[in-house]
């Protein structure tokens, strides 16, 4: 009987080691892809301040990867959970992140009749071909919106690239 039970023992202890190499794989396949895209942006404007004709967002977005390619799909302007300006498919459609990449991308115009003010409390969503989505503030120049478990993330990937040593 005790060797079955070694046997037993032995088998779980393996299988339970299999899982945690997998667990630390798949935590550190999400910490790339989580920390690979960074997005700001600026809005630009047609006609004056006060009653701008045309308002748009000017993206800088930044493929951090070394290896994977994205492509922008859509992007759609929320206030209050509800469309504010009309969904545009076509202004970011195919547009490429090359791996390592800094790509500046202007939206096409949304019609919007108030004032910049009322720009403060648009969301702008950004979806890549993936399905993958980016959630933006409308706050003058933007940042990405973060929860806690990516602003930490973020904060590690920034210590681990200072901290680098250059290989070239």
């Amino acid at each position: 009987m005790d060797f079955w039970k070694e046997v037993t023992v032995d088998f779980l202890g393996n299988v339970l080691a299999g899982l945690l190499l997998l667990g630390g794989y798949m935590a550190v396949q999400w910490f790339l892809a989580a920390t690979d895209i960074v997005i700001s942006y600026a809005w630009r404007f047609d006609g004056t301040m006060d009653h701008p004709s045309n308002v748009r967002p000017a993206f800088d977005i930044r493929n951090r990867s070394r290896s994977k390619t994205y492509y922008l799909a859509t992007i759609a302007y929320l206030k209050d959970k509800r469309p504010a300006a009309s969904f545009d498919n076509k202004a970011l459609w195919g547009s490429e992140l090359k791996p390592g990449t800094i790509t500046f991308v202007e939206a096409a115009p949304a019609k919007w009749a108030g004032a910049l003010s009322g720009i403060e409390g648009l969301n702008v969503h950004i979806w890549l071909q993936n399905g993958r989505m980016f959630w933006l503030r409308g706050t003058g120049p933007g940042a990405l919106r973060l929860g806690r478990l990516q602003r930490a993330a973020f904060w590690l990937r920034k210590k681990i690239e200072r901290g680098a040593v250059p290989t070239e």
